[in-house]
């Protein structure tokens, strides 16, 4: 693999890593950053496409650490480009550089990749705004047996870098789509036979007295202002998590990780008796 040193600001590849900070930049283009060596390699592992390598001098220099270069090499990469560490920093988007940035080809999934023959698990996520917990949420569906996430308009990009860095690899192995209207994925769900249960802090069924086996959706919302009110009345079923008197609410991301807990004991439990 051919070594580029790089050392104007105006390099091309440069110029789109710098392009990608931004949701209109990567939207246009259909590429996402991947920073570090950990969400390079998990990118390499899952097949996602990577373009564009670029590290800092210092990172060349040790070797490349914990990268895994033979996937690297196996990627179809032509070069990897190296940059002083004081033009490599202003590539990054946090705060402490990694040494390697990379671009990566965002995956394009419908609605019906969500779905699978039979006990389909989606998580819909209306409106979220944080980026750390629409990135958990898709951590949690990998970890709980979900068959696809959906963020509604108004989310979050999922390919916003900080949702990248929290999902940690889950983005590359569950289908996601965005920007579904609240009621038109409504009207999906239900022509697919899936259930839609909707979690609302004061209403409904007590979680642990809940059906969560087949087909179902799971719809959080919204950090500040929770589920809309089309959101509620387009619900099959309200469902609560028990707390105690002292705790006002949850996170989004906690809410939906002890729910996709419990839909997963129930799974589990349905097929060792089957």
């Amino acid at each position: 693999m051919k070594i580029t040193p790089v050392t104007s600001a105006h390099n091309a590849a440069l110029k789109r890593i710098r392009t990608l900070h931004e949701r209109a930049g990567r939207e246009k283009e259909g590429l996402f950053l991947l920073e570090g060596a950990k969400l390079l390699n998990e990118a390499l592992a899952r097949n996602i496409t990577v373009h564009d390598v670029v590290v800092s001098q210092s990172f060349w220099t040790d070797g490349l650490p914990n990268v895994d270069q033979s996937g690297l090499s196996q990627s179809g990469l032509s070069s990897i480009s190296v940059v002083e560490d004081k033009l490599f920093k202003d590539l990054m988007t946090t705060q402490s550089p990694s040494g390697v940035i990379a671009v990566g080809s965002a995956r394009q999934f419908s609605f019906a990749d969500c779905l699978r023959s039979e006990d389909s698990l989606v998580v819909v996520g209306e409106s979220i705004q944080d980026p750390g917990n629409a990135g958990t949420l898709i951590r949690a569906a990998l970890a709980f047996g979900a068959s696809g996430v959906v963020l509604t308009k108004g989310s979050v990009d999922a390919y916003n870098p900080k949702v990248v860095r929290a999902a940690m690899g889950a983005l590359f192995a569950v289908p996601i789509v965005a920007g579904i209207e609240t009621a038109a994925l409504a009207k999906q769900l239900k022509s697919a036979n899936v259930r839609i249960i909707a979690l609302e802090a004061s209403a409904g069924t007590r979680l642990g007295d809940a059906n969560l086996r087949g087909n179902l959706a799971i719809v959080l919302g919204n950090e500040g202002n929770g589920l809309s009110q089309q959101a509620l009345n387009l619900a099959d079923e309200l469902v609560n998590i028990p707390m105690t008197e002292t705790t006002e609410s949850l996170n989004v991301a906690v809410c939906g990780s002890i729910v996709l807990y419990q839909c997963a004991e129930q799974r589990r439990q349905n097929l060792e008796q089957r």
